[in-house]
């Protein structure tokens, strides 16, 4: 699994171990962001994201790598949330990005989550 475009296109991502975690695959990633940079150009740029059930980040991370400003990654399991530091810290993007520990279907009002441009959802 790799960074398909953008800033650092190419890189490699750390993967699960388990079938618990199951990343957003790299074609099905490359497709949603030429729909988006296509139909809407500037959209990316400067745009806040929140990633929920992050896994290992890839969808947030080849957000970043395309021109969003910060990731907000929302991710419940162990596994999950060290493959997303990992990767994260690989990428050079801590000041970029902020992890929840948090079952993305139970956020609500109480978790003060501010606005967001981009919303992505793509649970187990």
């Amino acid at each position: 699994m790799r960074i398909v475009g953008g800033e650092f296109r190419g890189r490699a991502l750390a993967t699960p171990k388990s079938s618990d975690i199951r990343p957003t695959t790299d074609r099905t990633r490359e497709s949603l962001f030429n729909i988006l940079s296509h139909a809407y150009p500037e959209a990316l740029d400067g745009a806040r994201m929140i990633d929920l059930f992050a896994g290992t980040g890839a969808m947030g991370l080849e957000a970043l790598s395309r021109g969003v400003k910060a990731v907000l990654f929302v991710e419940n399991s162990v596994e999950g949330r060290g493959l997303l530091w990992s990767n994260i810290e690989a990428l050079g993007l801590a000041g970029r990005t902020r992890i929840m520990r948090r079952d993305a279907t139970r956020l609500g009002p109480a978790n003060r989550i501010e606005p967001y441009d981009f919303l992505f959802a793509d649970p187990p």
